[in-house]
């Protein structure tokens, strides 16, 4: 291809490749995953204001180490150096990330793409898309998802970009999004983020823990443990299983995940291998013996400040007990007891999870941005 003036274009400055996974964070190949960890933070620097949700390098290395039920595969957009001359981590201007599930959806891969924001409007995103997309469809993948954070939500009369549900609204100029339409993906589902700030007045929160258990009733207790002990590893992959298809996830071609004790352990390897660690409240039915519902924070080392919000879930079989709630709650109590150098926790939820949206609010969550779910069938 040439260029409007006849001349063949420059060639790119920088050149795609792909990294294998490394042992540790300080082996020798490393320096492309502290890479890929400096263009993260920057970018969500950029964006939010913060990096509270970048991934540090300990967690892009031991994701890769562990692919007992997704392969993964990362592209990265290297800087030229001169001949001889090895590369460094202050190199990588953008990375993707593919995500291959092996037991379930195996229809279905995860693209992520990252460019260092001094980078962007290069080409690098789209080279680097084309490529992970292209591994995918050769892997027999034919639906791509994609997601992609605005620092806020539209607001009121603003051009907007709504989703398939009808539920939540993006800024009209969001370039994430715009950039995926422009591949083929469609705007499927928009997720609020929302931000806590900590502590929560104490009194305030044992009157919510109060009410909770006071309409949950004598049948109902819960369990807080930091991680999950491995006799409730079976009991606490049941309720994974069912947060694959029991929240709201409009269009999105998205079955079943299947999560047993063993897939449970792994998950905790992987994230102990990250500096992570969970504190989780489980609530048990006594009569039954049976976990009814549980949530969790992540805590990440290195960010004492700041946890995140994972998974809240109660079996369609326990709900209208407040359980939701009642582990909430607990699980915040716990938090301020446990680590209470901790300043705030962000969250995402699906924007027609009136429910789940309606607790956080009540807890104090409040809106922080939105984050669109994106879906390509081929």
């Amino acid at each position: 291809m040439t260029s409007p003036t006849g001349h063949a274009p420059e060639p790119a400055p920088w050149h795609i490749i792909e990294v294998p996974a490394v042992p540790s964070t300080d082996h020798p190949d490393a320096w492309a995953y502290h890479g890929m960890s400096a263009v993260e933070r920057a970018a969500e620097t950029a964006n939010l204001g913060h990096d509270d949700l970048a991934r540090p390098v300990e967690q892009l290395v031991s994701g890769m180490l562990h692919q007992e039920y997704t392969r993964k595969l990362r592209f990265l957009a290297v800087l030229d150096r001169p001949d001889g001359v090895a590369p460094a981590a202050d190199d990588v201007v953008g990375f993707a990330f593919l995500a291959l599930p092996r037991t379930e959806n195996t229809h279905t891969a995860d693209v992520y793409v990252v460019v260092r924001p001094d980078h962007r409007r290069r080409g690098i995103g789209t080279v680097l898309a084309d490529r992970a997309e292209q591994a995918a469809a050769d892997a027999g993948r034919t639906t791509f998802f994609s997601w992609s954070l605005s620092p806020r939500e539209a607001a009121d009369g603003e051009d907007a970009l709504v989703p398939a549900t009808g539920a939540g609204r993006l800024p009209a100029d969001a370039a994430g999004v715009r950039f995926a339409l422009g591949r083929g993906y469609s705007l499927e589902q928009v997720e609020r983020m929302s931000r806590l700030d900590l502590p929560v007045d104490p009194d305030r929160l044992a009157t919510f823990e109060a009410e909770a258990r006071a309409q949950a009733g004598d049948d109902y207790r819960t369990h807080t443990w930091e991680g999950v002990p491995e006799d409730w590893h079976a009991a606490y992959g049941q309720l994974m299983t069912r947060m694959s298809t029991d929240v709201p996830q409009g269009a999105l071609d998205f079955g079943e995940e299947t999560w047993d004790a063993e897939r449970v352990r792994v998950y905790l390897a992987e994230r102990a291998a990250s500096g992570q660690r969970l504190l989780t409240t489980l609530v048990e039915h006594v009569p039954s013996g049976e976990v009814a519902g549980g949530t969790s924070f992540l805590l990440q080392d290195g960010k004492p400040a700041y946890v995140f919000q994972e998974e809240t879930i109660v079996l369609r079989s326990h709900r209208g007990h407040r359980l939701g709630m009642l582990v909430k709650a607990v699980n915040l109590r716990e938090l301020a007891a446990r680590y209470p150098q901790t300043e705030r926790a962000h969250t995402f939820n699906a924007e027609e999870n009136a429910h789940m949206l309606g607790i956080n609010v009540a807890l104090g969550y409040r809106p922080s941005g939105a984050e669109a779910s994106l879906q390509k069938r081929l």
